[in-house]
């Protein structure tokens, strides 16, 4: 008793140590199991001394015998466990039916690893038999310590301030017959998910850009080096701050009364630089997709009503984009050059900059006000503008980092572009804000430079398109990527021959995820600890989804998802300056705030999404629904590596026909027709026409260009 008084004063003393929410400590009863995130060596002791009762700790009894880990327990009623074991299981279940509140000490495992979901098959399993309440904890700051499991990985502080967030308790029960197996799957989800909505609920979303920006630095510190590029400068926060603040005053006394401002510059120091000045001077960066072409970028501009565009003349010299800026200067647009407005940065300009650093200074801007404005890929002809706000992409980090044990001794490599948007949530704003390192280089098409680059930053972690990687694993070293810990595929289907070529040559599981540009970006992500081979994962915590009927599906359905990292709205160029809030019909009733995928996808008793084509991505045939990506998948089987893609044009006798574009020489539908009778596959999969080229049309986002695609068959079928 005295000695648990004595810790607890010290932890108050020294941490600074909250507790928020203990009425729902109080409202679980004596009969419930603690469930926390694994953050230090503190976890049980801060529990034991601050819930003000006597915690029984099960700890692997590997673990519970070390003489260090002693003070950490003991203020705790120790049981040694064996998760795997029956015996070890039943001993918690005893001591909770004697009504005593027991957690579990998962030592360094973490939401991400592979043996993390043994334990929670061990604790839901515990918590069903015992007919418990489970009782989420948080513990946050304590990550910062020198007690952390990432003490080596990142800075610490002798003392940060840890605060306790008790959410409501809640009850593993399930309804339905499943045997052992299924069982303990389906609990050990079920716990996963409270887990991932444990993070989620606790960590404060409702603020722009700027401010999580400002959070980030006064966390770890103003001289952390938190970003590189190719030219191999590093930066701090406060060098990143000051440089953003000045050069945001100088953009803002060029375009006085401009709110939305183009932004046409690539993944580097200077553009997230740029980015950030926006957002301190209250402008909207409205991101150009540079590799769309002069029609779709005039357009898209148009649609907005812009009149500047803020760019670089060494990027527009880099990238051969004179067409382009020529195009947007006949619009009737200025383009304005950093290297102009560096030159004419006034002192008073400097002197305001650095105070607003000083005394970090944030905007007000409201959470709900865009962040970004981004365009659609254009595959469904000219590219609808998309509000983005700030609230949706920080959420949407915080949703990922919920499932993803990415922390400070990550570095992220990112050449994905910033008007992608998984180039500026996933790739830039999300290790901005969370003080994880990253790398700016500013093209993912450079297969051969992206691999060495990689290997000599030191970075850990890299996401890409299924061709993206593939290139990357053509051209790259075995050692290239020996630091890598996470690799995730989106944007396209990954290809088993790309996780094959990742798994042999660089010890690596792709893990493939989804998203969207509306949904900022990431709807799902396998992780090592829950995936399904051949789904894109499930969905992040915070999303809620409803499975909308398409004619002539039989299985499955269109996904419409909703939650706070949906976008705005659309602005489209048939209707200028009004902004269409996302919203969907289902029987005859509009549901507003659901956002429609229009992907075609079927979701298992486990919650896996298996992605079955587009909506408008299907080709009728023969009186059949025939998905035009299951057409894809079954060709990239006898073509691994060969760029291609199935176009549906229409036929006057069957309604519709299909042509192969790909990226090869004397290829033959009697070729095709013959694997396909070998696999089993109909013959209706067979395309018609076969169009082939010396080079596969791709948007800069990696994906296959279907527009341009159409276009170069249209002659093909007349």
């Amino acid at each position: 008793m005295y000695l648990k008084f004595f810790y607890k004063i010290l932890l108050k003393l020294f941490f600074r140590v909250q507790v928020v929410g203990l009425e729902n400590y109080n409202s679980a009863g004596t009969n419930c199991f603690i469930v926390t995130n694994a953050s230090s060596l503190l976890d049980p002791l801060l529990i034991s001394c601050f819930l003000n009762d006597t915690i029984t700790v099960a700890v692997d009894a590997k673990l519970a015998k070390k003489w260090w880990i002693k003070p950490f327990l003991a203020c705790s009623k120790i049981i040694e466990a064996d998760f795997e074991s029956p015996i070890s299981t039943l001993k918690l279940v005893k001591a909770i039916e004697q009504h005593e509140r027991c957690m579990v000490f998962h030592d360094k495992s973490f939401i991400h690893d592979q043996h993390y979901m043994k334990i929670l098959e061990a604790t839901a399993l515990i918590a069903e038999k015992a007919h418990a309440k489970v009782l989420p904890i948080q513990i946050d700051g304590a990550q910062y310590s020198k007690f952390s499991y990432f003490r080596h990985k990142q800075v610490l502080k002798y003392f940060p301030k840890i605060t306790l967030t008790i959410m409501p308790p809640q009850q593993i029960a399930l309804e339905g017959k499943q045997n052992a197996k299924e069982r303990r799957k389906l609990n050990a989800i079920k716990l996963y998910d409270i887990m991932g909505n444990l993070r989620l609920a606790s960590i404060k979303t409702d603020i722009n850009f700027a401010q999580a920006f400002i959070d980030a630095m006064k966390v770890h510190g103003r001289k952390y080096i938190i970003a590189e590029d190719q030219e191999r400068k590093c930066v701090d926060y406060q060098t990143i701050l000051l440089k953003a603040n000045v050069l945001g005053r100088a953009i803002a006394r060029y375009a006085k009364d401009e709110t939305k401002l183009g932004f046409m510059l690539p993944s580097s120091l200077a553009g997230i630089v740029s980015f950030l000045g926006f957002h301190l001077m209250g402008k909207v960066p409205v991101m150009i997709n540079f590799t769309a072409g002069a029609y779709a970028v005039v357009g898209g501009c148009g649609t907005l009503e812009l009149k500047t565009v803020i760019s670089s003349k060494k990027f527009i010299k880099l990238g051969e984009l004179e067409g382009l800026e020529k195009a947007i200067k006949d619009a009737g647009m200025r383009v304005l050059y950093l290297e102009d407005i560096a030159k004419d940065i006034s002192l008073s300009e400097k002197i305001l900059g650095l105070l607003a650093t000083k005394f970090c200074i944030a905007p007000s801007t409201p959470s709900n006000e865009p962040l970004a404005i981004m365009f659609t890929s254009g595959t469904e002809g000219l590219p609808k503008s998309v509000f983005i706000s700030h609230k949706n992409v920080i959420y949407n980090k915080e949703q990922d980092l919920s499932i993803l044990t990415v922390h400070s001794g990550d570095r992220i490599f990112n050449c994905l572009p910033l008007f992608h948007v998984f180039g500026l949530g996933v790739g830039t704003i999300l290790p901005l804000t969370s003080g994880i390192k990253v790398f700016f280089y500013p093209s993912p098409l450079h297969y051969r430079i992206v691999p060495q680059l990689y290997y000599e930053s030191q970075s850990t972690v890299i996401c890409g398109t299924d061709t993206f990687l593939a290139g990357y694993a053509r051209y790259g070293r075995p050692y290239d990527f020996c630091n890598t810990r996470i690799v995730i595929a989106g944007a396209e289907k990954l290809r088993e021959s790309t996780a094959k070529i990742w798994k042999e040559k660089f010890g690596v599981d792709i893990m493939e995820g989804y998203g969207a540009t509306e949904t900022s970006p990431v709807l799902s992500v396998n992780t090592l600890a829950n995936c399904a081979k051949g789904s894109v994962g499930r969905l992040l915590p915070g999303l809620e989804y409803k499975l909308k009927k398409v004619e002539g599906i039989e299985v499955g359905g269109s996904l419409c998802v909703k939650g706070a990292n949906v976008m705005l709205g659309y602005m489209r160029s048939t209707n200028k300056g009004v902004l269409e809030k996302p919203s969907i019909e289902i029987n005859g009733e509009i549901l507003e705030g659901w956002y429609d995928t229009g992907d075609i996808v079927t979701i298992d008793e486990y919650g896996f999404i298996y992605i079955k084509g587009r909506a408008k991505r299907f080709a009728k045939l023969g009186g059949e629904m025939v998905s035009l990506v299951a057409i894809e998948t079954a060709l990239a089987e006898l073509w691994p590596d060969v760029p291609l893609g199935i176009i549906a044009m229409p036929d006057d006798k069957k309604g519709e026909q299909l042509v192969l574009v790909i990226e090869k020489e004397d290829v033959t539908t009697n070729e095709i027709a013959t694997y396909f009778a070998t696999k089993g596959v109909s013959s209706l999969w067979t395309p018609k026409k076969i169009l082939c080229v010396k080079q596969a049309p791709v948007m800069g986002s990696g994906k296959f260009d279907y527009n341009t695609a159409k276009e170069m068959v249209k002659n093909l079928v007349k």
